[in-house]
């Protein structure tokens, strides 16, 4: 039990490590098998990740481990036009070359254990990274880099119970740690903010309902996730003059300087609600489907993340990502060619939340993958271990606009690709 303690606070620490969501900011599915479904799990829990998406899908799952990660590679570029004429030249670039961000690929550890009570009451515990984005550009916009850094991990206790063979019922709360990080438009004597982490809460209740034995129903509610504040220390430093573009100076030409202080932004993360059923036509395939609200206004609407009016002493300029709600659709299919192989298949689409307008806001968080194709393996090794596989891949996505008054950009273009490649092992004990 010491050794399982071990490893799961070491996941904990690993989890948090930086990540590429898929839909908008959050991951499409949880651990190699949902993501070769496509993300569909809310009817059909495959493995221990079902705590994190339907816990009451953990009644279904019997005593098991599964433990594994995902390499997950984004390829992430933009271009902007700056308005001719402005007081500093170069503050967006003004060419049609193109921009590649260097943020490599991230390791997605998942981790999940279920422990049956009785025969009635199931036990379970996950720790898996649910959301992250971010960019890294060289010395190109604002006269600076363009760097920025979001990943949120979630360790999920939670209990399940099953009333009858119809009905079953879950529910896990939800503590969770992010960081968070930022740096832009240093040509305008922005200071970098620098990694800053929060703690948060939340909870899923979930439900599923085998109305036939080929059917079955499942529906998830994932309240708000309510974080601490990320707070940045921010150094004495010079603004420029917004009339001249240069560094302000006073009537009697020293320099104005604002003092130091300290940015604090609230960042939570939405609720989200998921209906889902899984049906078995033919008895070694199985159809799941899923269809999911994430209520993105609720953190990253207008005028969000939130910051403090410290602003206005320090300088920095706010956010506003000002997305809206989003639908996400998810269809999964798993055949049993054997009884030691399951090949699977999925599709996930969701339109991007952002406001083409807000140019800055979406060349640093551009989370516009929408189509996602997705498969895998799973193979019973043993009577007892597994392995399961699976790939994704999301096709290019381009979004483009400008914001001319406010951020200075007469229009820019970025662009998204990605590629993620899961494994991981399953002990049935």
């Amino acid at each position: 039990m010491r050794k399982l303690a071990v490893l799961v606070a070491a996941l904990v620490v690993a989890v948090a490590s930086p990540a590429y969501a898929t839909n908008g900011m959050r991951m499409i599915g949880f651990g190699a098998t949902q993501v070769a479904m496509g993300g569909a799990s809310a009817a059909l829990p495959l493995d221990a990740a079902s705590v994190i998406t339907n816990p009451a899908g953990m009644s279904e799952l019997g005593r098991r481990l599964d433990f594994g990660a995902s390499f997950f590679k984004p390829t992430v570029s933009y271009q902007a036009q700056e308005i001719p004429g402005l007081p500093q030249p170069g503050m967006a670039v003004a060419s049609v070359k193109q921009f590649d961000s260097q943020r490599g690929a991230s390791p997605v550890p998942a981790f999940g254990l279920i422990l049956p009570i009785d025969d009635r009451l199931s036990f379970g515990i996950g720790a898996y990274g649910i959301a992250g984005m971010g960019v890294d550009y060289a010395q190109n916009l604002y006269g600076g880099v363009t760097y920025s850094s979001y990943s949120q991990m979630r360790f999920a206790p939670g209990l399940a119970y099953r009333l009858n063979d119809m009905f079953s019922f879950g529910a896990t709360l939800n503590v969770m740690y992010a960081e968070m990080g930022y740096n832009a438009a240093e040509g305008l004597l922005q200071v970098s903010h620098n990694a800053s982490s929060a703690f948060g809460a939340g909870a899923t209740f979930g439900v599923q309902v085998r109305v036939i034995p080929a059917v079955v129903l499942g529906a998830a509610y994932e309240t708000k996730s309510w974080f601490q504040d990320f707070k940045f220390n921010v150094p004495a430093h010079q603004p420029l003059n917004p009339q001249t573009g240069q560094p302000a100076v006073d009537q009697n030409g020293q320099p104005v300087i604002l003092p130091a202080g300290v940015d604090t932004i609230t960042f939570n993360q939405p609720s989200n609600a998921t209906l889902g059923v899984a049906v078995t036509p033919i008895e070694p395939l199985i159809i799941a489907v899923d269809v999911q609200l994430i209520r993105w206004s609720e953190s990253n609407g207008q005028n969000e993340p939130l910051y403090s009016s410290d602003i206005t002493k320090t300088g920095a300029m706010p956010w506003n990502l000002n997305w809206s709600d989003q639908w996400v659709f998810k269809i999964g299919a798993q055949y049993r060619a054997t009884k030691q192989v399951a090949l699977r298949v999925g599709y996930n689409y969701g339109k991007d939340p952002l406001d083409s307008s807000r140019a800055f806001e979406n060349i640093a968080f551009p989370a516009i993958a929408e189509h996602h194709i997705t498969g895998g393996v799973g193979l019973d090794l043993t009577d007892h271990f597994g392995l399961n596989l699976a790939f994704m891949y999301v096709p290019q996505a381009t979004l483009s606009g400008s914001n001319p008054q406010q951020q200075y950009i007469a229009s820019y273009e970025t662009k998204m690709s990605q590629v993620a490649f899961d494994a991981a092992l399953a002990y049935r004990f």
